[in-house]
């Protein structure tokens, strides 16, 4: 079935009309268009589509189930207006572990989850190779209770909902946008995609420039390295003014305990000042400045869940000190191809990192510290 036959079979399936393509409007008529629908006021549009990007370790997925959960509770947030409806949460990446951020939610805001439209797939998607998935996916959705409408779809993240499709390349990345908006057009609810910065923060999220031609919000979210203090900033708005900044920290939560009697720890999301702007790396040595990228870019193409350790802060990924290392000399660490000179180079700039608390290290495990 094509496109644009399952988008006829679903609006008739609704009692729906889908309106003729192509049909010129007269100026004097113009009004007669869908006006936009806000699902968060001055924020997100309903139909529309957002990308969420931040380095490993930002916060990024807590800022966003921070703001699902408003909505499925049809609670304001930050001040702003929410329109109440079901959210559905893909949690392609991290899968099992979003269950253990939302029960940081709700004991730290003291609500139940009963009856609340708020729905998670925690298992990949693929949204680039065919359109299976998302066949499957709406069809999924129908069956789900007519109201309260759905009104926001997250896909976390990009990358695992590429089904190891290239970023970069314009195809996958059509092919993706593509699929996205077949979800939006056939459900009216906004898509909001989870993603990461590319190896030059300062160019924004990676991967090919069609995903951001497609966007209509685009939100960074930086954390400051002294106070800890993460700040979700509005980069992009289509037709609306952009600069909103809304920043946060997160507040460990003890949740319960594991099957060995330890503590088990996650997050909930809480209003901050605003960090005053920083350097990230200018502090900091070039080489240690490389090796910190190197350990950014590994993160996030091999990190893994860090073990259940007290040494080892909750949430974060990590990586092994071998694959650091290589991905600091494909970064280019040393000006020498020696190995001495690059083994040297990559001992002296670690110490550095580890010294001023910007890489932290356990046994076999390297992650980037808060």
């Amino acid at each position: 079935m094509s496109d644009d036959a399952a988008k006829a079979s679903w609006l008739a399936e609704q009692g729906r009309k889908p309106r003729e393509r192509l049909v010129p409007i007269p100026w004097s008529q113009i009004h007669s268009l869908p006006r936009r629908e806000p699902i968060v006021g001055g924020l997100l549009d309903r139909a529309a589509m957002s990308v969420v990007f931040g380095g490993s370790n930002t916060g990024k997925t807590f800022w966003t189930l921070d703001l699902c959960a408003s909505i499925a509770l049809g609670q304001e947030w930050r001040g702003r207006r929410i329109r109440h409806g079901a959210v559905i949460y893909i949690a392609a990446e991290g899968g099992l572990g979003i269950e253990e951020r939302l029960t940081a939610y709700r004991m730290h805001h003291g609500v139940e989850a009963a009856d609340v439209p708020l729905y998670v797939i925690p298992e990949p998607i693929d949204l680039c190779k065919s359109s299976a998935d998302v066949e499957l996916l709406l069809k999924r959705l129908k069956a789900l209770p007519a109201e309260p409408h759905i009104e926001l779809i997250v896909v976390d993240t990009l990358s695992r909902a590429l089904a190891g499709g290239n970023e970069n390349g314009a195809d996958d990345m059509g092919s993706f946008v593509r699929h996205c908006d077949r979800l939006r057009m056939e459900t009216k609810a906004h898509v909001l995609i989870i993603h990461h910065a590319g190896k030059d923060e300062a160019r924004g999220a990676r991967g090919h420039s069609l995903l951001r031609a497609a966007t209509d919000t685009e939100i960074e979210v930086t954390k400051s390295d002294v106070s800890g203090v993460a700040t979700a900033e509005v980069v992009k708005q289509r037709d609306k003014p952009s600069g909103d900044k809304f920043s946060f920290a997160l507040e460990p939560i003890d949740i319960g305990q594991d099957d060995d009697g330890a503590t088990i720890t996650s997050c909930a999301v809480v209003d901050a000042e605003q960090p005053a702007k920083q350097s990230k790396t200018a502090s900091l040595p070039k080489t240690a400045q490389i090796a910190l990228r190197a350990l950014a870019e590994a993160v996030d193409e091999c990190g893994q869940p860090a073990p259940s350790l007290p040494q080892i802060p909750f949430g974060v990924k990590t990586v092994s000190q071998d694959q650091w290392r290589d991905q600091s000399y494909l970064r280019g660490i040393s000006v020498s191809q020696g190995d001495s000179a690059k083994r040297m180079a990559f001992k002296r700039a670690s110490e550095q990192l580890i010294g001023a608390n910007r890489v932290g290290i356990w046994d076999t495990h390297v992650w980037i510290a808060a």
